[in-house]
């Protein structure tokens, strides 16, 4: 098997972190406008001609490399064998499969070459195993099951890394910017930041005590911390901050969801990283007798100053704020990089504590702070689009510019202007996909009543134009948007390149639930960096060889999921935040540890995987015959999570993985958030060829949801999954009616083919092997339970029965051969898995 290499395609040598000077941002920008959707270059940011201001929040990445293109498929004209639509199922091999359909759900099928029926089964894997490994039939194996295993994989390895990597170091970043502004209380005091200088240390007080529940505080402080913790813990709604009270925060956004909500070190990083990300220090404000806080130059201050470990707390934070910067996106706000740029200009290249309290300097810096980059994304509930460009300010560690979350943002009031008096406060993940190029989305949107609200069309024709204007090396910077990127071949228009099923409206609707499906997963790992958009105002026995198989032949999707999977492994090790080699259990290298390691790595398989399956699809279109490797990639697991499940139940132990459903909150308006989900994994029947004639393959593809909730309410995924259960079920969208078919049920049907290896079940005991196809022919041998026999021709019909020739190598009398009658109940498949 061929390795593939897939980087980033960057030369680093030295990284300047920021919003970003060094680091390219996307290409649009929101303006003031009512229609804020326009091609720019990225924020100005403040830098001092000497770049004095930089300096501690340089990190050094090392030796600087590059790495291959991204493989892409040039589309021709499909050479596969194909069929006209509507197809006659009396041509099908393997009817047995459909018997539990209803006539409606057999008549889809017939009429776009595929259907989905709502069967909610538990994963992908036990669809792959029930179907090829058990029961020997075609496996359809869809991009819903690659944009999982992605999700899955990505999932563990996020939570590798900000359990041994993240969390302690911005425990100690934080505790050493704290130590450092206590140190400056006893300068300030009686000058006119004094009150300033107390509100920094109890700001990082808090995130100290978040952090860590058990975190020292000065006792001065200790009553306004713990009432501001307790805010956070509680959890609640909109509220004015305790410690902060100009500040109105989502309170609900600290409730710990994904993979952080029952792990308490990660739920403590998570309402850390969270009140570093929110608590925004504005230098504008309508608020009476508001007065711009020095503490966000404090803070700044003490972090160039003070020391984590042999290095600068500046470098530390720098090394965390890149990793996320890769792995998500830029800030949206300033923070300590463009405000020391800032400050030098002003307070000179190495400012002391007691030059905060100059008032004429104080004057010049905000006289300056046009220069600062405002936010592109609401989340502090400003009411209209203009304010956003007074909304600018400092966050310690700035949540992330993300091209979806900017989407949204442009969909909803006031850049949307309101229908008959009624404002449009939640978007859909619809928006995301119409602006990605998805046109059934538009179809959707039209029906749901969103192409209505005034100027709605206008903004969305703009936003797609900037997604196409996107250049690919902007899309492939980041894992994130090389995540969205995999979307625009799923959201594309078929055409002749493709077989006639996949040209269908049907299978357009299809495609755009697989994109929100694996978008709702995304949203899903990386919610507590992204900003979430507001609206304004508000060598044993015997076995069968692999069972046909079949690639969702779109091989783009499956080479940009694989260039995301590498470059998140190469950069992380680039980074030095991971490492690639294998670690033994107990050791550590280089401070990096066995789960770490063996995270960075499976990424790294599933890459080549995921390339390997790209090359699959390409051929399938190319009309050549797969190999037998082609279907034991196609039918093995995909991804570290499936692979550990699948080895433990070939030893014949249970093993589970953790349900499929999930829910992120991605967007807010006034009261309530709009929450997307996925739900469990609804069946697809697809009508390939397979060895010269058509049969049905099956596998497994999304179920997706999205709803409304109280902002207090959010929903962990066990709580959606109670939900998802119970009587208080929300229906699927309307517009997956388009391709997913209520009632109807799987139906388990062993596939006899010649070359497979079956065993004769305890219902089989005795049966007749027979030197003719027929009731009349001689017994030669009665089979007993356990015995293995491989089919070797057939199959033939005779005496109203189906026969099969069949080889007992295996079997007691040893070598013989002979006829014998195909029956569900009298074999099972014997497979490797």
């Amino acid at each position: 098997m061929k390795r593939r290499v897939f980087l980033t395609g960057l030369v680093l040598v030295l990284v300047v972190v920021a919003c970003q000077p060094g680091v390219p941002t996307p290409t649009i920008v929101l303006s003031s406008t009512p229609t804020p959707i326009q091609p720019s270059t990225s924020p100005a940011v403040a830098t001092p001609a000497s770049g004095a201001g930089l300096a501690p929040f340089l990190v050094s990445t090392g030796e600087s490399f590059a790495g291959a293109p991204l493989e892409a498929w040039v589309p021709q004209p499909y050479a596969g064998i194909d069929y006209l639509l509507p197809l006659d199922l009396d041509q099908v091999g393997n009817r047995q499969v459909l018997a539990n359909l209803t006539g409606e759900q057999r008549a889809f099928l017939a009429e776009n070459g595929f259907v989905v029926i709502h069967s909610q089964e538990s994963e992908f894997i036990d669809i792959r195993e029930r179907v090829a490994v058990t029961h020997g039939q075609p496996y359809f194996l869809t991009t819903d099951a690659a944009f999982h295993a992605l999700h899955l994989t990505f999932d563990e390895l996020l939570k590798a890394v900000e359990r041994e990597q993240l969390l302690s170091r911005m425990e100690a970043i934080t505790r050493a910017t704290l130590d450092e502004v206590l140190s400056y209380q006893p300068l300030l005091q009686g000058t006119s930041i004094e009150a300033d200088a107390q509100l920094a240390a109890a700001y990082l007080s808090v995130a100290a005590r978040l952090f860590d529940p058990e975190a020292s505080i000065d006792p001065a402080l200790d009553d306004l911390v713990t009432r501001q913790v307790q805010q956070v813990m509680d959890a609640g709604g909109r509220d004015r901050s305790v410690l902060f009270p100009n500040f109105e925060d989502d309170y609900g956004a600290y409730r710990p969801v994904g993979h952080y909500a029952g792990d308490a070190a990660l739920e403590q990083y998570f309402r850390g990283m969270t009140w570093f990300g929110r608590v925004h220090f504005p230098l504008e404000s309508d608020e009476p007798g508001f007065v711009p806080s020095r503490l966000p130059l404090m803070v700044t201050l003490a972090l160039r100053r003070a020391s984590v470990g042999d290095g600068s707390a500046a470098e530390a934070w720098a090394t965390i704020h890149e990793v996320l910067t890769f792995l998500v996106g830029p800030s949206d706000d300033g923070g300590p990089v463009e405000y020391a740029a800032l400050m030098d200009q002003v307070y000179g290249n190495d400012p002391q504590p007691a030059d905060l309290a100059d008032d004429a300097l104080w004057a010049v810096f905000l006289s300056r702070s046009d220069d600062l980059p405002a936010p592109r994304i609401n989340s502090t509930f400003v009411d209209f689009s203009a304010d956003l460009a007074r909304d600018t300010g400092w966050r310690f560690m700035g949540q992330r510019f993300t091209l979806d979350s900017f989407v949204l943002q442009n969909l909803v009031f006031d850049a949307v202007r309101p229908l008959d008096g009624q404002r449009r406060l939640l978007p859909s993940g619809l928006d995301v996909m119409g602006a990605f190029g998805s046109t059934v989305a538009l179809e959707a949107l039209e029906e749901a009543g969103a192409t209505a609200y005034p100027n709605y069309l206008e903004q969305l024709a703009r936003l797609q134009q900037a997604v196409q204007a996107q250049p690919e090396a902007e899309w492939l910077l980041r894992f994130y948007d090389s995540w969205l990127y995999s979307f625009l071949p799923v959201l594309g228009p078929n055409d002749a390149s493709y077989p006639a099923y996949m040209q269908t409206e049907a299978w357009a609707y299809r495609e755009m639930n697989t994109a929100l499906g694996s978008w709702a997963e995304l949203k899903h790992d990386t919610i507590l960096y992204t900003k979430m958009p507001e609206a304004m105002g508000g060598g044993g026995p015997p076995s069968s060889g692999p069972a046909p198989g079949h690639v969702e032949p779109n091989p783009d999707v499956f080479y940009r999921l694989a260039y995301a999977a590498q470059s998140i492994a190469d950069g992380l090790t680039f980074r030095e935040m991971a490492s690639s080699e294998a670690v033994a259990e107990g050791d550590y290298m280089e401070g990096f540890s066995v789960v770490l390691s063996d995270a960075v790595r499976a990424m790294g398989r599933l890459a080549s995987q995921l390339g390997d399956l790209g090359d699959i699809a390409v051929r399938e279109l190319q009309g050549e015959a797969l190999t037998e490797v082609d279907l034991e990639l196609i039918e093995g697991c995909l991804g570290l999570t499936e692979c550990q499940v699948a080895q433990r139940r070939s030893y014949g132990m249970e093993a589970e993985m953790d349900p499929p459903p999930i829910v992120a909150a991605v967007a807010g308006g006034e009261s309530g958030v709009l929450e997307a989900a996925t739900g469990y994994i609804d069946r697809i029947f697809v009508v390939i060829p397979v060895e010269g004639e058509m049969q049905v393959a099956q596998g497994g593809v999304y179920s997706y949801y999205e709803f409304a909730q109280p902002r207090a309410e959010r929903l962990t995924d066990e709580a959606w999954r109670e939900r998802l259960g119970g009587a208080q079920a929300p229906d699927l969208p309307a517009w997956a009616s388009n391709f997913v078919l209520s009632l109807g049920s799987p139906v388990d049907w062993l596939a006899f083919r010649v070359g497979d290896v079956y065993l004769i079940t305890e219902e089989g005991e005795g049966l007749n092997l027979r030197d003719a196809p027929s009731l009349s022919g001689d017994v030669l041998e009665q089979l007993a339970a356990g015995e293995y026999v491989e089919i070797l021709e057939g199959p033939v019909r005779a005496d109203g029965r189906t026969w099969w020739r069949m080889g007992c190598e295996w079997c007691r009398g040893g070598g013989v051969e002979g006829w014998a009658v195909e029956d569900q109940a009298w074999y099972e498949r014997a497979h490797g898995q």
